[in-house]
């Protein structure tokens, strides 16, 4: 048997890349999730991943294969810590993710990292009560 006829093994073992595959399942919610953060605010991977049954690590995979059509707005989603984790595979996107934000209007600390207290969904202010007096 030639070294081309030989079957390759699966250097992670097939149950692995079979679940790997399975997570692809979520991708389509995962970007129905991220399409419905209104611009200036964001989530972390790991409030997409509770809304959508995943682990972060999936919405991660996932936010790396969206489609080419800016149809998921992808640089809404950070670390919790507002880190931008995109940073890790390439300071290129990194500024490419902070600057999509920038024009939305979403502010930075002095670390880099989004100021998550002020932009990230669930941390809205209470809608204030107008009271008319006559």
């Amino acid at each position: 048997m030639s070294g081309a006829d030989r079957p390759r093994p699966q250097p992670w073992g097939s149950r692995v890349i079979d679940n790997a595959m399975d997570d692809r399942q979520y991708f389509e919610a995962i970007f129905a999730v991220v399409r419905a953060i209104p611009p200036g605010r964001v989530m972390s991977y790991g409030q997409v991943g509770r809304e959508t049954g995943c682990a972060a690590r999936t919405v991660g995979w996932a936010m790396a294969n969206v489609p080419g059509d800016d149809s998921v707005p992808w640089q809404r989603v950070v670390g919790a810590d507002g880190y931008l984790r995109i940073g890790r595979r390439s300071v290129a996107l990194q500024d490419v993710q902070r600057k999509l934000l920038e024009r939305e209007g979403v502010t930075f600390l002095e670390n880099g990292c989004v100021d998550m207290a002020r932009h990230q969904v669930g941390n809205e202010p209470p809608p204030t009560l107008e009271l008319a007096f006559e």
